[in-house]
Order: structure tokens, then C-alpha cells, then sequence
């Protein structure tokens, strides 16, 4: 195997890593905000269920909704800044990048769906609370600018895992280089993901993991105007790690085989 094609892998895995990371912390928000207001969740692997939904008023129904999509938005930059606060270019902080991207795609992208999905978390919430057409509209097109600041600053990171300077100069070289790490991880790893929510819910489990990663074509073509790149001066990701594979086993057994059969709060 060449380095370019362990850095395939690694990112694949680190990307399958936080995207089930991302789900279950985004769940256990839900579950946990439940479990305060006394509505017995269960959590599963991508739903949580209010067994006594009754119990609930309608400010701890919005609460209870929000509460997933805020935890994504406050891992978005828990793990961005302890990212950007570090300097070496590991698995770890592969992982902590990913992580903190797909935290923030979870929130804004939950918000850009709201006015067209109303089973979701966003869509919920507004049913709820009343929220205009108008303002969901303004919503939308803020999460979108949001989204797109976002697709603007993962570019660079992404590419200064790069440690040879050829796979990133000339200008050419580093959308190639963009394409490895970002593209190829986010289709190999949406298709593992489809299969892991296995059984869908509703139409949104389905479309999210496929669609949550279209806006990652934006840092990709992006990369080839990005200038005085600090490579790194790890090879780590270029190396096959037999720890990656290792943790990638333990977190896809408690995603399929464990929190599947729901875990009672």
C-alpha cells in the first residue's frame, strides 16, 4: 500500500469514526434532556423514543428537540478548537477535524431542512413553537451561509495533513490531495454509514448521510487557491494503523449490536 492510499483509509475511518460519534452524542442529547423532564427515553442507535412523551410540556417538547442539534453545534467547536490548539497532524487529530465539521454540518444542516421536514429535530421544533415561513426561509438561508464558511475553513486544514510537498504543489496537485482525504473518505464512508442507521425511522435517517457531505465538493475544488501551507511533519496517517482499525470494530459493535436494542434512561 502507497501512503497517498493509507491516507484514504485513515480518513475513511476517522470519518465513519465521527460520524457515529456525531449521531451518538447527538441521541444521548436528546435522550438525557428527556430523562430530565421525566418523558423515559430510550435511546437507540439513530432515534431516541419518549416513552411517556405525555409528561412533557410543550417548552420541554422544544427543548427535548433542540437539544440534539445544539450538542452537534457545541462539538463543532469543542473539537475545532482543541484542533486548531494543536500541532501534530495524527489520526487523532484527523479524527477531532472530521468530528468537528460534521458537528456543525448536524446543526446547520438540521436547521436548512426544517421548513421542508417537519419529523426532524429543526422542523419539530418550529411546529411547535410557531415559527413563520418567512423566518424559517431566513433560517435556511443563514445555515446555508453558515455552511458554506464552514466548507471554506475545512479547506486548508485537510490539506496540511499533506507531508511531502509534491502532493500539494503546483496548484494542480492539491485538489488531487483534497480528493483523497475529504472526497473519497465522505462517499466510502456515506455508504458505510447507510448501512450502520439500519433501520431507518424515517426518510431523513436515510437521505442524511448521503446528503450531509455534498458541500464537502466546495473545500475539494477550493484547494487548488490556497497558498503558504504549512505541511506537517507527521507521516503517522501515511502508515497503516492497526489501533484505527481496532477502534473502528469497537464502535461499529456498540453502534449495530448494542444500541440497537436501546438503552433505557
Amino acid at each position: 500500500m502507497t501512503d497517498r492510499s493509507n491516507i484514504i483509509i485513515h480518513s475513511t475511518i476517522c470519518y465513519v469514526l465521527a460520524f457515529m460519534f456525531t449521531t451518538i452524542v447527538h441521541e444521548f442529547a436528546h435522550a438525557f434532556s428527556g430523562w430530565l423532564a421525566n418523558s423515559e427515553p430510550v435511546m437507540y442507535h439513530n432515534y431516541v423514543e419518549h416513552l411517556a412523551v405525555e409528561n412533557l410540556t410543550n417548552s420541554q417538547k422544544i427543548g427535548t428537540a433542540m437539544a440534539g442539534p445544539l450538542i452537534s453545534l457545541i462539538q463543532g467547536f469543542l473539537m475545532g478548537g482543541w484542533f486548531f490548539r494543536t500541532k501534530r497532524r495524527g489520526l487523532l487529530q484527523l479524527f477531532m477535524l472530521w468530528a468537528a465539521v460534521l458537528g456543525f454540518n448536524n446543526f446547520l444542516g438540521y436547521v436548512m431542512t426544517g421548513p421542508l421536514f417537519s419529523i426532524g429535530d429543526i422542523g419539530k421544533a418550529y411546529s411547535l413553537i410557531g415559527t413563520s415561513i418567512t423566518v424559517q426561509i431566513l433560517y435556511t438561508f443563514l445555515a446555508a451561509i453558515g455552511l458554506l464558511f464552514v466548507a471554506n475553513r475545512m479547506t486548508r486544514p485537510f490539506l496540511e495533513f499533506a507531508y511531502k510537498k509534491e502532493w500539494v504543489t503546483p496548484e494542480d496537485n492539491a485538489p488531487k490531495f483534497s480528493f483523497r482525504i475529504i472526497i473519497i473518505p465522505y462517499i466510502i464512508g456515506s455508504i458505510v454509514i447507510t448501512f450502520l442507521y439500519l433501520p431507518y425511522i424515517n426518510i431523513i435517517s436515510f437521505i442524511y448521510p448521503i446528503m450531509s457531505g455534498m458541500i464537502f465538493i466546495y473545500p475539494w475544488q477550493n484547494a487548488r487557491i490556497i497558498k503558504n501551507l504549512n505541511l506537517s511533519e507527521n507521516t503517522s496517517i501515511g502508515q497503516l494503523s492497526w489501533k484505527a482499525f481496532v477502534m473502528l470494530l469497537l464502535m461499529i459493535s456498540l453502534f449495530r449490536f448494542i444500541l440497537p436494542k436501546g438503552v433505557v434512561f
